[in-house]
C-alpha cells in the first residue's frame, strides 16, 4: 500500500520509498555523467598530467562537504536538504538563497548532460551507426536530442521516484561495467608501452598549480552527488541509516574510479606525437570516446553508449534535485505556493517538475557546453560554502538535536572546507568568466524576489499566527525592542518589573508574549484566548504605563514555544529577549530546560536569563567576573546599570582567586579585576565596589559570598569558543541552579559569527 503524502497534522509528505541502494545509485548516476563522459578532456586541458591531482583534490573537498551533508541529513532528514539546513543555521535570507542556488544548479547541471548526450547520440546515430541526417545538422540533430531526453526523463520523474530511481539504478550498474573494462584494458596499455607513459607524464604540471586548481573547479559538479541525495530525506525509510551510508558509498565508489580514470587516460592514450593530455583535452566531451577506441576491444561503441547512460543516468538525478528544491521553496512560500503541491496519485511535485525542465531546456538551447558546466559549478560552490557555516552554526545552536553523525575534527574540518570552495570559486573565474557574471545576476534576481515576495507572505503568516494584540505608547516606536514572554505564575509583576528596567535603560520598546502551545497533529487553528489571559496582559499594559514606557501585548498560536519566541525576535528585529526561569530542570543535558536552551542557543540578539528568588528588593547586586577575558561583560555591565537606575542597586564586582595567591600576586589579580570594572562600562556615578574573593573552587566561593549580604548574583555567561557549543558554561550554570533564595541572572551578549571567528583568528594568530 503506498504511503500517504500527507502528515498527522496536515503538513505535504513525500512518501518513503528508498533505502541504501537507492540512495547510493542516485548519487552516483549523478557524479559519474558530470565528470567522465562530459568534462574529463576539458579538465585535461588545463591541468595536463596533473589531471591526477584535480581529481584527488576534488575528492578531498568533496570529502569535507559530505561529512557535513551525511551530519545534517540524517539528523534533520527533509526534502529541499542544503536550503532547511543554512536557514536554520544562517537565517532566512541565506537559506532562501542557498534553495535559489540548489533549484538552479541542479537544473543546469541537467542542461549539462542533456547536450552532451545529444552530442553524444548525433555521433552514435549518424557517424557509428550511419543513419542519414535527413538534411539536417548535426548542431540541428543534437539539439533535437537533447530536447527529446529532457521531455523522456520528465515523463519518468512524473511517474514518480521509485521507477525513475529503478531506472536510473540499472543504468549506473551497466556504466559501472563499461568504465571497470577501460580501466582494464587502459591499465594494460600502459604495462605494454611504458615509453608512451613516461611521455605522456613528462611534462606532468605544464599550467602548474594554477592549472590544477582550475580543472578541479571545472570538474567539481561531478562532486555534487551529496546534495541531490540529500534531497531524498522526506522518501527514505531509514534516513539515520540509509543516507548516511549511501552518502559514503557514492563517494568511495566515484572518487577511486575518478582517480584510477585519470592515471589510465593519460597514461594510455596515444596522442600522435604530442603529450595525451593536449589530445584529449581538444577532443573535450569526446575525451572518453576517443581514448576507449584505442585501447578497447569495441570501445568507440562502448563508450559513445556508456556515455549516452551516463548523461541519462545523470538527468535522471538532476531533474529530481531540481524539482524537489522547487517543491520545498513552494512548500515554504518562498516562491509561488502551488509549486509545493503535489500530484494526488503519484505524489510528484508535478508543477515544480515543469518549471524545472522548461529551465534545463532553455540552457541547453541558448549556452555553450563549457559555460553550462561552469554556471553549476559556481551554483554549488555558493551553496556548499554556506552549507558549511550553516554545520558549524547548527552544532553550536542545537545542542539538544540528536545528532546521528558529528563530523571529525569540527568545525576545523567544515571551516577548511569553506576556504577551499572560496579558491575554487576565484580559479573559476578564469575559466568562466560568464558563469560568475550570470551568478551575480541569479544573486540579484533571489534578492529581489526575497524581499519582494517572500518576505512579504512570511510577515503575513507570522500576523495570522497572532490571536490577539494590542499596544500602548507615549513616545514614537524605537529601533530598541526588548521581547517578554510571559508565563501564567504570579510572579510576573517581579519579572515584568527587570524587564522594564531594561526597556528604559535603552529608551526601546517592551513586547510582552504570551505563547498558546498548539499540539502536534492539532489545527493551529484550535488555538484560543481566555479572558483571563486578557486580564493579564492588560495588567502589564497599566504597569508599563504608569512608567510611560512603549509596550506591545501579543498572544500567539504556534506548536513550539521556543520557535515562536525565535520568530518573534527575529520579525521584530528585537535586540534583547528576557527568560524566566522557575530553577528546575528536568531533561538530561540540558541547562535552563529544553525550552529555554533552546531559545539561548539560537537566538540571535542579548539575553538575560531571570530566576526570581524569594527576596522581592533589589538593594544589593553581586557581580562575580572570570579571570580570563569574557565578551560578555559589556552586556552584563548593561544590565547591572539598569539596575542601578531603577532599583538603586549598590553593585559589588568580584574576582574569585585561588587561595595560594593571597599575598603573593594580589597587585597582579586586582589589576586584572580593575579592567574587567572598565570592560562593563557600567554608568554608575557613585562608582562601584570591587574586590577579590579567595576561594579554589570558584562556584562555591561565588555562593558563599552571594548568600551573606547581597539580594541578587549577575552572571555573564561563560566565554564560548569558536569550537564549542555556546552555552552559559558550567559555573554560571552551577550557581543559578544552586542560589535558592537570591535572584539570579545570566547575561550573554550576542555579537553573531564574524567578530567571535575574528578574534579566535588574532588570538592563535
Amino acid at each position: 500500500m503506498k504511503e500517504q503524502n500527507k502528515s498527522a497534522n496536515g503538513g505535504i509528505q513525500l512518501a518513503r520509498t528508498l533505502g541504501i541502494p537507492e540512495v547510493a545509485l542516485l548519487g552516483i548516476g549523478a557524479l559519474l555523467g558530470g565528470g567522465i563522459f562530459t568534462l574529463l578532456g576539458h579538465a585535461a586541458g588545463l591541468a595536463g598530467g596533473g589531471l591526477v591531482l584535480s581529481m584527488i583534490l576534488g575528492s578531498a573537498i568533496a570529502f569535507i562537504n559530505l561529512n557535513s551533508y551525511i551530519a545534517l541529513a540524517t539528523t534533520f532528514p527533509v526534502a529541499g536538504g542544503g536550503y532547511h539546513w543554512v536557514t536554520s543555521g544562517l537565517g532566512p535570507v541565506q537559506g532562501f538563497l542557498s534553495g535559489w542556488f540548489s533549484w538552479m544548479a541542479s537544473a543546469i547541471a541537467c542542461s549539462l548532460y542533456a547536450v552532451s548526450f545529444g552530442i553524444i547520440a548525433e555521433e552514435f546515430l549518424f557517424d557509428f551507426l550511419e543513419f542519414s541526417r535527413g538534411g539536417l545538422s548535426s548542431g540541428v540533430l543534437s539539439i533535437l536530442f537533447t530536447l527529446g531526453a529532457v521531455v523522456l526523463f520528465g515523463l519518468i520523474n512524473y511517474r514518480g521516484v521509485k521507477l525513475s530511481g529503478k531506472i536510473g539504478g540499472v543504468i549506473v550498474i551497466v556504466i559501472l561495467a563499461l568504465l571497470a573494462a577501460f580501466f582494464v584494458f587502459g591499465f594494460k596499455q600502459a604495462a605494454l608501452h611504458l615509453d608512451l607513459v613516461a611521455f605522456n607524464f613528462s611534462m606532468f604540471l605544464p599550467m602548474g598549480i594554477a592549472g590544477v586548481l582550475q580543472a578541479a573547479a571545472l570538474f567539481y559538479i561531478a562532486f555534487e552527488g551529496s546534495e541531490i541525495q540529500a534531497q531524498t530525506g522526506e522518501e527514505v525509510k531509514n534516513p539515520a541509516k540509509a543516507l548516511k551510508h549511501g552518502l559514503f558509498i557514492s563517494w568511495g565508489v566515484v572518487s577511486m574510479i575518478y582517480v584510477l580514470i585519470a592515471v589510465v587516460i593519460i597514461a594510455a592514450t596515444d596522442g600522435g606525437g604530442i603529450p595525451s593530455w593536449q589530445f584529449i583535452g581538444v577532443e573535450a566531451d569526446r575525451a572518453m570516446v576517443v581514448a576507449g577506441s584505442q585501447f578497447m576491444p569495441f570501445g568507440y561503441m562502448l563508450m559513445l553508449v556508456g556515455g549516452l547512460l551516463a548523461n541519462l543516468a545523470a538527468m535522471n538525478a538532476t531533474i529530481y534535485s531540481s524539482s524537489r528544491v522547487l517543491f520545498s521553496l513552494g512548500r515554504d512560500k518562498l516562491l509561488w505556493k502551488k509549486f509545493g503541491i503535489m500530484h494526488p496519485i503519484y505524489f510528484v511535485p508535478t508543477r515544480a517538475l515543469l518549471l524545472s525542465l522548461g529551465i534545463i531546456a532553455a540552457a541547453a538551447l541558448f549556452l555553450p557546453l563549457k559555460d553550462i558546466a561552469g554556471l553549476a559549478d559556481i551554483l554549488f560552490i555558493g551553496l556548499f560554502l554556506q552549507l558549511n557555516l550553516a554545520y558549524i552554526q547548527l552544532r553550536r545552536e542545537k545542542p539538544e538535536a540528536k545528532w546521528q553523525y558529528v563530523v571529525p575534527f569540527g568545525p576545523y574540518l567544515p571551516l577548511l572546507g569553506v576556504v577551499c570552495y572560496v579558491a575554487l570559486g576565484i580559479a573559476l573565474f578564469h575559466v568562466s568568466p560568464v558563469a560568475v557574471v550570470f551568478f551575480g545576476v541569479w544573486l540579484l534576481l533571489g534578492l529581489v524576489n526575497y524581499l519582494g515576495y517572500a518576505k512579504r507572505v512570511e510577515r503575513e503568516d507570522h500576523a495570522r499566527e497572532i490571536v490577539y494584540e494590542h499596544s500602548v505608547r507615549f513616545h514614537p516606536k524605537s529601533e530598541y525592542r526588548v521581547v517578554l514572554p510571559v508565563g501564567t505564575n504570579g510572579d510576573w509583576h517581579k519579572f515584568l518589573d527587570v524587564a522594564s528596567a531594561m526597556t528604559r535603560e535603552e529608551g526601546g520598546d517592551l513586547i510582552a508574549l504570551r505563547i498558546h502551545e498548539v499540539k502536534e497533529g492539532q489545527s493551529i487553528r484550535a488555538a484560543f484566548h481566555s479572558d483571563q489571559e486578557e486580564h493579564l496582559l492588560h495588567a502589564i499594559e497599566d504597569d508599563m504605563a504608569k512608567k510611560r514606557l512603549n509596550v506591545d501585548t501579543r498572544i500567539v498560536q504556534s506548536q513550539s514555544v521556543p520557535e515562536a519566541i525565535l520568530k518573534t525576535i527575529v520579525e521584530e528585529h528585537a535586540d534583547l529577549v528576557l527568560m524566566n526561569w522557575d530553577g528546575d530542570v528536568n531533561t538530561k543535558g540540558f541547562i535552563f530546560g529544553r525550552k529555554i536552551d533552546v531559545v539561548l542557543h539560537r537566538a540571535k540578539c542579548d539575553m538575560l536569563t531571570v530566576k526570581l528568588g524569594s527576596v522581592e528588593k533589589l538593594d544589593r547586586v553581586f557581580v562575580p567576573v572570570p579571570i580570563d577575558a569574557n565578551p560578555n561583560l559589556r552586556f552584563t555591565g548593561k544590565v547591572a546599570t539598569a539596575l542601578y537606575r531603577t532599583f538603586g542597586s549598590k553593585i559589588t564586582v568580584a574576582m574569585i582567586v585561588p587561595e595560594d595567591i593571597r599575598g603573593n600576586a594580589d597587585k597582579y589579580y586586582e589589576s586584572i579585576l580593575e579592567k574587567h570594572v572598565r570592560e562593563l562600562k557600567m554608568k554608575i556615578p557613585s562608582g562601584v565596589e570591587s574586590k577579590l574573593i579567595y576561594s579554589d573552587y570558584v562556584a562555591s566561593g561565588i555562593l558563599k559570598n552571594s548568600s551573606e549580604a547581597y539580594d541578587a548574583v549577575l552572571l555573564p555567561a561563560a566565554r564560548g569558543g569558536i569550537t564549542q557549543v555556546i552555552s552559559v558554561g558550567s559555573i554560571p550554570e552551577q550557581v543559578a541552579k544552586q542560589c535558592r533564595r537570591k535572584t539570579v541572572f545570566v547575561a550573554k551578549g550576542y555579537r553573531g559569527i564574524a567578530k567571535p571567528f575574528w578574534e579566535y583568528l588574532a588570538e592563535r594568530f
